[in-house]
């Protein structure tokens, strides 16, 4: 794998830093606190999330959201992973993130993410969302309070660690598991032993259930011929009664004919009598109207204008009427102003002085048109009662014409209905004598249907008796066939057991040959392979430490190594010497040494893993100035096509073929190209 672009967006204390990353020795320089060692644990997390990390570890303090994209190839191919944090109700976490590959771009859940992550990184191992990469971790990125905490653990904690890296650990854990396997297999062939027992038994149970079966056999024979027998019985008793059913229901319809004929008969009667009292009544109805026409004796009042003439005359003579009266008020208005004049000498209207005499002429004027008024309004009176009387006489006449045409139209009417209801009498009495002829032809034929109602009785007793029979072998016969089914069924069990029992017991056999081939062989010979691998693996080890250990320490008189647990081992003129008494550039030189080893070593065993990429955290705390120069060569020597080295230290420089600076303003960090 190779690291090609970095961005940051929201990490720690980088509010977006953009780091592009070449080939060769990468320098990432600044002081402490700075940010650095932020742009490691950027990388990790883009490529395998938060592992048992939590968020509020890496979101900007402040910030709802942050985000680490970045661009790595691997075996030539480009891929783009982008992850996202997101704080949610109190809570960081992370979402939905996205990888670009050469054919497409996905949007994945974070676990999804890192199994996609390892599938291209040919990482062997768990896609567990909660854990870090451990090939990861022992072979490309040693972080830095893990470069010397590695040295300060007891040796066989140490030894279980190295060995998972080195995946010697798998032959322990075939081995283990093969231990557990054996165990399974000699308790599982313990149970199939358990299972196999009993075969005799039940082979002695089938040879009596065999001699039951053909004795039942020969019973069912025997019941299914009689059933046979008694079916036909039973089928000749109900033609014999089918064919008794179609007379009956052939003379069935005589009797129902019978009674359509009683009740047409009767019917035909009543309606008949009913009508004879309907066209009683009628004619009673008819004497009385023609009686009360005749009693009637319409005369026309003399000749006269019409009604609708002298009902306008009177509307006209009440409007005359109208008139005069408003004109007969007016005048004795103007009487009652004359008489005031006359009396005060003052115009009632203007208020000025009048002369009496003067108006005395005027009143008896207005007196005489006020009579003749009063005159010609009698007059008028007279002529509208007149009217009245005349218009009263006519509107009796017209109700009286009218009353006249009713009672015509209710004789006419009266003798239509009179002469339908006796048409409908004369019908209703034919209908009935009709009836009744038809009862009489009937009646012969009733007393066969008699007859034949009690000799379809005598069959059906007999067709019962037979059915019964039928029932009672029917049910001897299914107990039977039951007692057969039950005998062949066990049989089947007892087969399918013996079966059973066979198997189990070939079963058995074959688990004992695997307990034997994996307690005898397998498991010791795994165990001596992995003796002789990490033996292997401790001879190529312990070169590299001394080797690099060597070119980090110029004392010849000083070696290093490793026992058989790679416990590191310091001798210094023969004698050993205890790694916490060396200076403290010499422990980061046994540290350095011991870590490359342990990462070059881990990239070698690792599946997919190609030694391509190295990243060191603070790897030189404490070297002296000829120590930071021997590095180059330690690095050239292990030969990685790209090293991200992080240190706060200058001296570092010369041996980087490109410089970034990481430096903080404030909280904000920074990186920049050297």
């Amino acid at each position: 794998m190779i690291v090609k672009e970095l961005e940051l967006t929201n990490i720690r204390s980088h509010t977006h830093s953009l780091v592009k990353f070449p080939l060769g020795k990468t320098l990432l320089e600044g002081d402490i606190g700075s940010g650095k060692s932020s742009v490691l644990i950027g990388i990790e997390f883009a490529l395998f999330g938060l592992g048992s990390d939590s968020g509020s570890s890496l979101l900007k303090i402040g910030t709802d959201s942050g985000e680490v994209r970045m661009t790595f190839e691997v075996n030539g191919s480009e891929y783009q992973v982008t992850r996202k944090l997101q704080r949610k109700g109190g809570r960081i976490q992370q979402t939905d993130g996205e990888l670009k590959t050469p054919s497409e771009a996905l949007l994945l859940s974070p676990s999804e993410l890192k199994e996609k992550v390892l599938e291209a990184l040919e990482f062997n191992e768990a896609p567990d969302p909660k854990a870090q990469s451990w090939i990861y971790r022992y072979a490309v990125y040693t972080p830095q309070e893990e470069m010397k905490s590695i040295l300060a653990l007891v040796p066989e904690q140490r030894l279980q660690i190295l060995r998972r890296a080195f995946r010697v650990e798998d032959y322990k854990i075939a081995a283990t598991n093969a231990d557990e396997a054996v165990r399974s297999i000699r308790g599982e062939a313990q149970k199939q032993d358990g299972i196999a027992t009993g075969m005799e038994e039940l082979r002695s149970d089938v040879q009596k259930l065999q001699a039951d079966e053909e004795k039942h056999k020969t019973e069912l024979t025997r019941l299914e011929d009689a059933e046979t027998a008694e079916e036909e019985q039973v089928r000749l008793l109900k033609a014999e009664k089918e064919d008794l059913q179609k007379r009956e229901v052939s003379l069935q319809s005589i009797k129902a004919e019978t009674e359509y004929y009683e009740r047409l008969m009767a019917d035909a009667t009543k309606d008949a009598n009913e009508l004879g009292d309907e066209i009683a009544a009628l004619n009673g109805s008819l004497r009385d109207l023609e009686a009360a026409m005749a009693r009637a004796d319409i005369e026309r009042p003399s000749p006269i204008d019409s009604l609708a003439e002298l009902k306008r005359r009177e509307r006209a003579l009440e409007a005359k009427a109208k008139k005069l009266i408003e004109l007969k008020a007016a005048t004795e208005a103007k009487l009652v102003d004359y008489e005031s004049i006359i009396k005060n000498g003052v115009c009632p209207v203007c208020d000025r002085a009048a002369e009496a005499h003067d108006f005395e002429s005027k009143r008896e004027r207005k007196d005489a048109e006020r009579n003749h008024l009063v005159e010609a309004l009698a007059s008028l009176d007279e002529e509208v009662e007149s009217l009245k009387v005349k218009i009263e006489l006519g509107e009796s006449y017209k109700d009286a014409v009218k009353e006249a045409a009713r009672q015509r139209a209710e004789r006419s009417k009266l003798k239509a209905e009179i002469e339908k209801k006796e048409q409908s009498k004369r019908k209703f009495e034919k209908r009935a004598a009709f009836a009744n002829n038809a009862l009489q032809q009937l009646g012969k034929q009733l007393d066969e249907l008699n007859g034949l109602a009690k000799e379809k009785g005598e069959t059906d007793k007999r067709l019962a008796r037979a059915e019964e029979t039928l029932r009672a072998s029917r049910e001897r016969l299914a107990r039977t066939r039951g007692l057969l089914e039950s005998v062949q069924k066990r049989q089947t069990e007892i087969a399918i057991e013996i079966i059973a029992k066979e198997e189990a017991s070939n079963k058995s056999k074959r688990l004992r040959e695997h307990e034997i081939w994996l307690e005898d062989y397998f498991v010791p010979t795994v165990r001596v392979i992995e003796k002789s691998v990490l033996a292997t693996i401790n001879q190529e080890f312990d070169s590299l430490f001394k080797r690099w250990f060597g070119i980090l320490v110029n004392d010849p008189d000083k070696e290093v190594g490793v026992d058989e647990g790679f416990t590191p081992v310091v001798t210094q003129g023969g004698y050993e010497q205890d790694v916490r008494y060396l200076s403290g550039g010499e422990r980061t030189s046994v540290a350095f040494a011991y870590r490359l080893a342990l990462n070059v070593l881990a990239q070698r065993v690792s599946v997919g893993m190609k030694p391509n990429l190295l990243i060191l955290d603070e790897p030189t705390d404490g070297f002296s100035k000829e120590q930071l120069g021997m590095v180059r060569e330690v690095l050239d020597d292990v030969g990685c096509p790209q090293t991200i080295i992080v240190s706060h230290d200058k001296e570092l420089e010369s041996l980087a073929d490109q410089i970034f600076i990481v430096e903080k303003a404030g909280s904000e960090s920074a990186v920049r190209v050297s």
